[in-house]
């Protein structure tokens, strides 16, 4: 089941906002997120200095001032495709989202290979559960630019949604090369991974997740969930110790390794092996001929 929901996705002027969900969209070190498309030094293109005021308004979230000022641009500059983009980011950081669909449409018409404007109108029609008409704007955007990562971020969210699991695994795998501190998309790609019942590349994945915010409880205990899905209980208990070390008070952690602790003791050791008349074969020390794939 696809415990990932539609949740608030904005990236706005400032910062990609993470979707809720299993607390696998927890606050992360990200790749930049598309900015407002413009600066705060004079430019004769922008009479009136509109356009950086508009920028200015954005970066502090009052997005009611951007909209006016990112107008007050338009008027001046009506040819501008900038603008309405710039505008359309900020009506999303507004929820008006059928502005925000309409002006960065405009933008798109105005200017046919803005990846920016193709994203944020795909992330527009991700808000309203409009998945596959996400899909064909973030396939736009990466016909223009295969390797842009927010393009890639935000289709592999849109293929998690759809569980459509090894997709999404192919774009992270191209986020987390470009941005390898992008502790969401180690994230998301684990979950991935984990649904496809690859718990060793999950779990590798956690780790990287876990190395990009070492003190966030949540990191160890999705690593948890993923060594108790492949049966290694010690591990397991040992990232809900690490949550402990953390957050000494989390209930959740504290039952977990209470129950893995008790099933521990209650299960019967091993009665040792009869002996035998030669001494037994020690294992092979070599490598698992099974190697994790290589990304693509």
């Amino acid at each position: 089941m696809n415990t990932y929901r539609i949740g608030t996705v904005l990236s706005l002027a400032i910062a990609l906002i993470a979707y809720p969900g299993e607390n696998l969209f927890a606050a992360k070190k990200r790749g930049p997120a598309p900015q407002a498309q413009g600066n705060t030094k004079p430019n004769p293109k922008d009479p009136g200095g509109h356009s950086a005021r508009g920028v200015e308004f954005a970066k502090k979230k009052e997005y009611d001032k951007a909209v006016e000022e990112f107008t007050k641009a338009i008027e001046a500059e009506p040819q501008d495709a900038k603008n309405y983009f710039n505008r359309g980011t900020a009506y999303r950081g507004l929820n008006k989202f059928t502005e925000a669909f309409n002006d960065y449409s405009k933008a798109i018409e105005m200017d046919p290979k803005n990846i920016a404007a193709y994203v944020g109108r795909g992330e527009v029609l991700l808000q309203q559960k409009q998945i596959d008409n996400a899909l064909a704007d973030f396939d736009k955007a990466i016909q223009i630019a295969p390797n842009d990562a927010n393009a890639r971020r935000f289709r592999g969210f849109a293929y998690i949604s759809k569980s459509e699991w090894q997709k999404a695994i192919d774009d992270y795998t191209v986020v987390v090369q470009r941005v390898p501190d992008d502790g969401a998309a180690w994230e998301r790609r684990a979950f991935a991974h984990r649904n496809l019942k690859k718990f060793k590349e999950a779990i590798a994945d956690y780790s990287k997740a876990i190395a990009t915010d070492p003190k966030d409880p949540d990191g160890y205990r999705r690593r948890a969930q993923a060594n108790i899905m492949a049966g290694d209980s010690v591990k397991a208990a040992e990232d809900f110790k690490a949550i402990l070390k953390i957050k000494p008070d989390d209930v959740d952690a504290q039952s977990r390794l209470k129950a893995l602790e008790t099933r521990a003791n209650a299960s019967p050791s091993p009665a040792p092996p009869a002996p035998t008349t030669s001494p037994a074969k020690a294992p092979s020390m070599a490598p698992s001929a099974t190697a994790v794939p290589k990304p693509k």
